[in-house]
């Protein structure tokens, strides 16, 4: 049995440098029992998750981040979100993704939530002919106006984020692009091994010269509801000009389009939840 997943967080013993270490491969076999995908869509779906997990460490306690590729060429929608408490959920929808593309035409949209604010930070970014990797690269340097690069294994569930820490008056800049070279050989041999027994993720870092700070557990849940079913039935009742029950039927099946739990809704439902409305 798998151990669950989780986000290290490291520093190098120059403490110029955070090292983010996503061991993911519990959450991806959570996401493939989960997900019907066709094998190029769920490679996508895949690397897409490793990348974007690791901005878990960039995330303040209490805030809740939203990532969604909106993809024209090849089309397919996909929608990434998760919090600070390791939680998350994602879903990719197309038809006909039977191979991974190598690059994507459309726009990414992140929307970060603020505990206490209702006022959420959203940010846009075109995409034209970009590959996963740099979709993440220019995120991270567009919209959060961090030095960080990304790295996902082509061997094992697991990927980093190598994070250059904020500079003292006193010190010289760093070269991340130089760390991420020296780095990415010596990372790269340790997620070759598919380690996932935390006292051996800990020495395997420690030997490469990252001291450990932090752990956090990562895994796929979906917070869906009846409830939720519900009010979204008495938004779309009272917004479109379809009806959801078809001629004669009291009952419609509503599917969560993330965790793939089907919901029985009622009109009795949806009449006893509309008048807590009044």
């Amino acid at each position: 049995m798998l151990k669950q997943s989780q986000l290290y967080t490291f520093i190098d013993q120059d403490k110029k440098f955070a090292l983010y270490f996503l061991e993911g491969q519990k959450l991806i076999h959570d996401l493939v029992l989960t997900h019907d995908l066709k094998p190029g869509g769920f490679s996508y779906f895949r690397s897409t998750v490793l990348s974007v997990q690791l901005m878990m460490g960039l995330l303040k306690h209490g805030e809740y981040f939203c990532f969604y590729i909106d993809s024209e060429s090849p089309y397919f929608r996909l929608k990434i979100e998760m919090n600070t408490q390791g939680l998350m959920r994602g879903m990719l929808y197309s038809d006909n993704l039977n191979v991974a593309p190598d690059t994507i035409t459309g726009q990414v949209r992140l929307v970060k939530f603020f505990p206490n604010s209702e006022m959420p930070y959203q940010s846009t970014i075109d995409l034209k002919d970009v590959a996963i990797d740099e979709i993440m690269n220019r995120v991270l340097s567009m919209s959060y106006q961090v030095k960080s690069r990304i790295f996902i294994s082509s061997k094992s569930d697991q990927s980093v984020m190598i994070h250059q820490l904020p500079l003292t008056s006193h010190e010289e800049p760093s070269d991340l692009d130089a760390a991420f070279t020296s780095y990415i050989d010596p990372l790269n041999d340790i997620m070759a091994t598919g380690l996932t027994d935390q006292a051996a993720i800990l020495k395997a870092f420690e030997d490469k010269g990252f001291k450990y700070l932090a752990g956090q557990t990562v895994e796929f849940k979906c917070g869906c509801s009846k409830k939720q079913m519900i009010d979204n039935v008495i938004k779309f009742s009272k917004t479109g000009n379809e009806d959801l029950f078809l001629p004669g039927k009291d009952v419609i099946e509503l599917v969560c389009e993330y965790c793939k739990t089907a919901y029985r809704i009622t009109k009795r439902d949806i009449q006893e939840s509309s008048s807590d409305y009044h």
